[in-house]
């Protein structure tokens, strides 16, 4: 798993010839600092990578374009698209849940893994 700023997301993200599982996080984030070792435990349950996108700066575009509400915010991008958002994973329980979720989403996407 790792982690890059907004200003890389066109380059790791939108253009990537793969799907990606992306949160979206900020450092002054309680739950988010919270929620990074679940996913950092869990990650080899998915096929794809794991980018972390810090977006610390509350006037950072992405927060509006991709309809950020709240951090964490698990999302897929598939060729450089949204396809899959799970909005502010708040609690540990919830957090699990949530990660669950994507699994049985990405599952869904995955023909075969090698």
């Amino acid at each position: 798993m790792r982690a890059i700023t907004s200003d890389r997301f066109e380059t790791e993200i939108l253009r990537a010839e793969y799907s990606m599982i992306v949160v979206f996080d900020a450092s002054w984030c309680p739950f988010c600092r919270a929620f990074r070792p679940m996913m950092e435990r869990r990650q080899d349950e998915f096929p794809w990578s794991i980018t972390i996108v810090l977006l610390d700066d509350m006037d950072d575009p992405l927060w509006d374009v991709y309809s950020i509400d709240v951090v964490p915010t698990l999302a897929v991008f598939e060729s450089g698209r949204l396809v899959f958002k799970v909005d502010g994973i708040l609690g540990v329980g919830l957090g699990e849940k949530d990660i669950e979720r994507l699994r049985e989403y990405v599952n869904s996407r995955v023909v075969s893994r090698i």
